[in-house]
């Protein structure tokens, strides 16, 4: 629940809106000078205010500079019965996110303030983010010691300083999301926002609008103007996870971005100018997808700037004790649950298992085991069957006395293939032979299994 505060010497104007915003859920207050809201301000955490632009003490541009001053993070909008376009344009330029007119409709009003407390969220996300991060340093949600994320943290430290535009690659739930955090702390754009767009969370017929905004009027629903992602990210990052599942004709749109810096919102002519580094990421094969024209290769050359790919958990299983203390610890805090660590039998299985869902179904797992647990400690008896089921046996071939060293050879690809999850990459650099290698020896495995 937010904390909307409307301003507006007009009683029947103020009590309406006021009437209009509580079927949000919102907690609403009310103020008919700049003094009175002033007031308000200094007693509650106000998220959004609704200033009319005339008040009887002060310009209502006046009560928002003050606004800021008193709540850095707070959003504004504007009302007046009589505005000008030279008074709406420099509101706007003043910072105040939206300028409307008295003879608004409510449905319209409640769509402005959803937006404003949405954008008002992004913001006060990456305040909060900055002040976790404060003690520990940007890469410090990155945890373990492994070689393999040393040489994760190193390219973060280099790539940050730059603009050129960076690929993340992984499985999911590896922690690109953390590892953008990372490069936009790192970077001279940290007090700038960074805004986070999934795109395969977004309906094929809106991700348009979502990223570049929309004009007045552009389609069906779009009463007003509507500023998109990449507008609301001007100076800082934009990182656009699965974009692979960008369809392709927002595809072409994207590129211009990159290439020009410039697009036009959905219905709109005037050409918009950003300065935004993007940080793209995918868990799928991009080439392959090119392969297949579902996305275009000009873009992926223009993403793949810099390529930074982020190595699965059980590539770097020796940083697993640290990461399932780290979330115990977590956990612990969240629900007050004194627990003193994991048994030797429970930390053994978790370091045995392959972790499929990499670093995010640890952190589930480990959230389960708090939950459960019964003890002061996390036993094996805490931890999914999944787990606890997983035998040492697993990482053994046993391999028949007098077998053929073709055949050792073969049970040690098949495994191994079996072990990795069907990931060839992988599967080469455990049996340390090349990848062409490896592709020729199951091309001629193949062929003698059908002859």
């Amino acid at each position: 629940m937010s904390v909307i505060l409307v301003v507006d010497d007009d009683a029947p104007t103020r009590e309406a809106i006021a009437a209009g915003l509580k079927k949000l859920g919102h907690e609403i207050l009310m103020a008919g000078k700049g003094s009175e809201a002033l007031e308000e301000v200094r007693r509650h955490p106000v998220d959004l205010a609704i200033i009319d632009l005339k008040l009887p003490d002060m310009e209502g541009t006046e009560l928002f500079a003050i606004l800021r001053l008193l709540r850095p993070q707070a959003m504004a909008i504007m009302i007046s019965g009589l505005a000008t376009v030279e008074e709406a344009v420099s509101a706007l330029k003043r910072g105040i996110y939206d300028f409307i007119t008295k003879d608004f409709r409510m449905h319209e009003l409640r769509k402005v303030v959803s937006k404003a407390l949405e954008t008002q969220q992004i913001l006060a996300e990456n305040v909060k983010l900055r002040q976790e991060l404060a003690e520990r340093g940007p890469t410090g949600r990155l945890i373990g010691k492994s070689p393999a994320l040393a040489k994760v943290l190193q390219l973060i430290n280099q790539v940050a300083p730059l603009k050129s535009t960076v690929l993340l690659t992984g499985e999911s739930g590896v922690g690109k999301e953390l590892v953008a955090e990372a490069i936009h702390l790192l970077s001279p754009r940290k007090d700038k926002p960074m805004i986070k767009v999934n795109c395969g969370a977004l309906p094929e017929g809106l991700i348009e609008s979502e990223l570049f905004g929309h004009e007045k009027g552009a389609f069906t629903g779009a009463i007003q103007q509507r500023k998109g992602r990449f507008e609301l990210a001007d100076g800082g990052t934009i990182f656009l996870d699965e974009i692979s599942e960008m369809p392709v004709a927002t595809q072409v749109k994207l590129l211009r971005v990159l290439q020009e810096g410039e697009f036009e919102r959905v219905g709109g002519t005037q050409t918009i100018k950003v300065d935004v580094r993007v940080i793209a990421a995918s868990n799928v094969d991009l080439e392959a997808a090119v392969a297949q024209g579902r996305f275009r290769k000009d873009l992926y050359y223009r993403l793949n700037v810099i390529h930074l790919h982020i190595p699965a958990l059980r590539e770097r299983a020796e940083d697993i004790p640290m990461l399932a203390l780290h979330f115990l610890d977590k956990f612990c805090r969240e629900n007050n649950r004194p627990l003193n660590g994991f048994s030797p039998a429970a930390m053994a299985a978790l370091k045995r298992y392959s972790w499929p869902g990499n670093v995010r179904e640890l952190q589930n797992v480990v959230e389960r085991a708090v939950a459960l647990c019964q003890g002061n400690m996390v036993e094996l008896t805490d931890l999914p069957d999944e787990i606890r089921q997983h035998s040492p046996a697993d990482d053994v071939i046993t391999v028949p006395v007098g077998a053929s060293m073709e055949e050792i050879e073969r049970l040690a690809i098949v495994q191994t293939l079996k072990k990795t999850g069907g990931d060839k990459e992988l599967t080469a650099r455990l049996l340390g032979i090349g990848l062409a290698t490896l592709y020729r020896r199951l091309k001629e495995m193949e062929s003698k299994e059908e002859s």
